[in-house]
């Protein structure tokens, strides 16, 4: 990962510091993403749409 100061002097130690936690907030994110797969409210079904549409499926056939 690399990193520019746009403004001000960060030493080294301040840029590892901000990539360090960049890259912990990242790893994170897709930790808690790639865990998904074991939920079990995703075989759930979602809410029924407001629309009206389940009552017009029922003309169908």
């Amino acid at each position: 990962m690399e990193l520019t100061v746009v403004r001000g002097q960060a030493t080294p130690e301040e840029l590892e510091a901000i990539k360090t936690a960049v890259a912990r907030c990242l790893a994170r994110k897709a930790g808690a993403e790639g865990a998904r797969w074991a939920d079990p409210g995703r075989f759930l079904r979602g809410p029924l749409t407001a629309g009206g549409e389940w009552r017009l499926s029922g003309w169908a056939g």
